[in-house]
């Protein structure tokens, strides 16, 4: 049996946690920023512990992301926007060097 590393790195990750509600749901999420992924953050339910690997521009047209974090459907709109807001101001190749 063979094993080979592919890649073993380690690095300083920023990292926010935010819990904020809707009218009618609450939401829970770990946001986490690592240079590895060419721009994309972890964006981490913290109700279901289900994660994607998302950019704030992908927000828009790949909404892999709602099921996943388990976003109801009445805000998808709303989440959408605060994720689009936050993951690119936020997380910026320069805020890790």
């Amino acid at each position: 049996m063979s094993f080979d590393y592919l890649y073993d790195q380690s690095e300083t990750m920023l990292s926010r946690y935010v819990a904020f509600t809707t009218d009618n749901n609450r939401y829970d999420l770990g946001l986490f920023y690592s240079q590895h992924f060419d721009g994309k953050s972890f964006v981490l339910s913290l109700q279901n512990m289900q994660s994607v690997l998302i950019s704030s521009d992908e927000i828009a047209f790949d909404h892999g992301w709602v099921d996943k974090l388990a976003i109801r459907a009445e805000d998808v709109e709303v989440v959408s926007s605060f994720l689009k807001k936050t993951l690119s101001s936020l997380f910026h190749n320069h805020d890790l060097d």
